[in-house]
């Protein structure tokens, strides 16, 4: 049984992580921090409740952190579970800064302690049908990937994710997820353009985003749009023999929002009408999407915390995802392509 300390009691913590911490065997959730007590004890009746990462760990001993505060907090939180001898996921983005990632990476080596971040997408059907057009050749050689989360959000909210500040807005909160797909196809590019924005009239924070990356004959092009009223093109894929559009996003996200739980028979199914289409000069087809697996990450995090697997998303190969991040920054605030001298681990 892995004795878990989840940290943050926010919507990441009780959306995305806690009905698979309370689901599989195991994890036991043996202490949350939180500032939320009562929130805490109407969910997780008798669970100790602290204020702060410090009491918890002066407390009682815990094998695994699952760190979901907002982005400011994760390198320093991260730092204090592996300082405290214990395995750690931490949400995305990993840190704010290239250097934190490798700083962090470097010390759960020194500990000897798993270190993961949370790029469920991942396990998103839609990505995993991606890749697996890609790596059975349906589309021949790829040209050209496009790759989109838009919205219909047009006026900004009070919350810390729009509010001004260090990690807030639109292209931390999205743009890892984007980027980490990005490089589990293609690897890391060897250039990459940002424009990154605030749109919205009164935003405090960007809200709008488009970033190129430039491979050797590939271009990929990720982004996000809070004016999005129409139908979602979540992935347009080009290539030598044909081409792949899919609309829509991956139902798991709002399956877990309406109390769905993974053992249920329309867990992570998209309907018949959601699924992409493949052209190719033989015509078009439907392609049923492939269901989406978030369970499997929380699996897998348990077989490497338990018994030393491979992670589902190690932090070492997240180290590219935050400094590409950074360098789009660069290439948004310069107007420049910015090459990129990034090495990439192997995927895990």
């Amino acid at each position: 049984m892995i004795r878990t300390l989840l940290v943050g009691f926010g919507f990441s913590a009780t959306t995305f992580h806690l009905p698979f911490l309370n689901q599989l065997s195991e994890f036991t959730v043996s202490g949350v921090v939180s500032s939320r007590p009562d929130d805490v004890a109407a969910v997780l009746p008798g669970v100790p409740v602290y204020a702060s990462m410090g009491k918890a760990f002066a407390d009682q001993r815990f094998d695994l952190a699952v760190i979901t505060t907002p982005n400011t907090y994760h390198e320093v939180q991260s730092r204090q579970a592996l300082m405290n001898d214990c395995h750690v996921l931490v949400e995305k983005p990993f840190t704010l800064s290239g250097d934190e990632a490798e700083a962090l990476v470097a010390l759960a080596a020194q500990k000897q302690k798993k270190l993961c971040v949370f790029h469920n997408r991942r396990f998103d059907g839609d990505f995993l049908t991606l890749k697996k057009l890609i790596s059975d050749g349906s589309v021949g050689d790829v040209k050209r990937l496009v790759s989109r989360f838009d919205r219909f959000r047009p006026q900004p909210r009070d919350r810390w994710r729009e509010n001004a500040g260090p990690g807030a807005g639109i292209f931390w909160d999205l743009g890892p997820h984007l980027i980490d797909q990005a490089l589990q196809l293609f690897g890391v590019p060897e250039q990459i353009h940002g424009v990154v924005q605030i749109a919205r009239e009164g935003g405090q924070s960007d809200d709008s985003f488009d970033l190129t990356l430039f491979y050797n004959n590939l271009t990929v092009q990720l982004g996000s749009s809070p004016f999005q009223a129409n139908r979602t093109l979540r992935f347009e894929l080009q290539g030598t023999e044909g081409s792949f559009r899919k609309f829509g996003l991956d139902p798991q996200e709002d399956q877990l929002k309406q109390g769905l739980t993974f053992d249920s028979g329309q867990w992570a199914r998209e309907p018949e009408e959601a699924f992409g289409e493949l052209a190719t000069a033989q015509g078009v087809n439907t392609v049923p999407t492939l269901a989406g697996e978030y369970v499997t990450f929380y699996r897998q995090l348990g077989e490497a915390v338990s018994n030393g697997a491979s992670l589902p998303a190690d932090g070492e190969t997240v180290i590219p995802v935050i400094k590409l991040i950074e360098l789009a920054i660069e290439s948004a605030e310069t107007g420049k392509v910015m090459p990129v001298y990034v090495n990439m681990k192997g995927n895990n």
